[in-house]
């Protein structure tokens, strides 16, 4: 409720408050006046008319727009040059759908702490969710230091970010491998049709062998490729930074039987996104089982409980650096292959063992 107090001779005061709004205050001669102004104004915060709000208080350049304003500057001015904007387009949506009726000055650590804890019961991961809180600070220090807007306050550095949990560190084991490449290769025979889908075996390989992220290697066109040398550049990664792997002969010859039957389009696979992949790869895992099974069956063999057990397609690029590391590649050497910034993001692939580390000690 408003309060409407005399402030003696033509003097009444309106003071309206609301819960994550600044207070307002205005005087004025008539006390009908001062009623009919605080009206207006609750009508509008109830109604979360933010235009109505700062034109009746005045209060449009303190306040220094919406959130949604905001973001629609940013992404109308910025996003386009930015190598991130594939990623950051629907986090600064999320944001704006979330946040975007509140004016900066009215922005505050709980109602980021309330987005977070939403997105978090939503079923959003952890990792996500810190993306997004991410971009939303990212946003508002660009506001403050770029754009001078003196009513932005990064508020997100006083909200906790939800814990990551611990990394995967699936290893692929060769026999795992071994029927994963045999189930994407084989067909049976009253069903020829049922291969996994052209290019798996390939693309399992290159997996492996490069240690490149599945988006990486199915945006993958020939122009990009260089048999002769070796190589193949990577314009479009997920940290924004390009890079050039090196091929080894297994990845060479994954490419040459993919080479023989080429896309008009100048693309190495067929796949045009990555969730594209994700039925091919559950059929083939499901074959790869069944065929282990029927391998232990005909040795009389009791199969391994854990064979192929929650498998990722990721699994593949963690095994591919791991085996960069065992075949002694230095830190530089494979954050070259996998496109790491940092080397202590590739310490969990070194898989250093405390008994071989005293033996080198002596």
């Amino acid at each position: 409720m408003a309060v409407i107090e005399n402030r003696g001779a033509l003097q009444w005061r309106a003071l309206v408050r609301r819960k994550s709004f600044p207070p307002y205050s205005r005087t004025f001669e008539l006390q009908r006046e001062a009623q009919a102004w605080a009206r207006e104004v609750e009508t509008a915060i109830s109604r979360r008319d933010l235009a109505e709000v700062r034109r009746l208080t005045g209060t449009g350049e303190e306040l220094g727009g919406s959130v949604a304003d905001l973001v629609d500057r940013f992404v109308r001015d910025l996003l386009p040059k930015r190598s991130q904007r594939r990623s950051e387009a629907p986090r600064l949506e999320r944001i704006k759908a979330a946040l975007g009726k509140l004016t900066l000055s009215m922005l505050t650590p709980q109602d980021v702490a309330r987005w977070r804890d939403r997105r978090l019961a939503e079923g959003a991961s952890a990792g996500t969710v810190r993306h997004d809180l991410n971009t939303l600070s990212m946003l508002l220090g660009h506001a403050i230091s770029e754009w001078g807007i003196e009513a932005a306050r990064n508020v997100v550095r006083d909200v906790v970010k939800p814990s990551l949990p611990r990394g995967r560190d699936r290893r692929v084991p060769p026999l795992e491998l071994e029927y994963l490449l045999k189930a994407a290769r084989y067909a049976p025979p009253d069903r020829p049709d049922e291969v996994p889908a052209r290019g798996m075996a390939p693309l399992i390989t290159l997996a492996v062998e490069t240690s490149c992220r599945l988006g990486e290697l199915i945006n993958l066109e020939w122009k990009h490729v260089d048999l002769k040398a070796r190589t193949a550049h990577l314009p479009k990664t997920k940290n924004g930074h390009a890079r050039t792997v090196a091929l080894s002969s297994a990845a060479l010859g994954a490419l040459k039987e993919l080479k023989r039957v080429q896309r008009l389009d100048g693309r190495v696979f067929d796949w045009t996104r990555s969730d594209s992949v994700s039925h091919p790869w559950a059929r083939c895992v499901k074959r790869a089982k069944a065929l282990y099974v029927e391998g232990c069956a005909s040795k009389r063999k009791k199969p391994e409980a854990g064979f192929l057990k929650n498998i990722r397609f990721h699994d593949l690029r963690h095994e591919a650096i791991s085996l960069l590391f065992e075949k002694g590649l230095g830190i530089m050497e494979v954050a070259l292959m996998s496109g790491h910034r940092s080397p202590a993001m590739l310490q969990r692939y070194t898989h250093v063992e405390a008994g071989k580390v005293a033996v080198k000690l002596g």
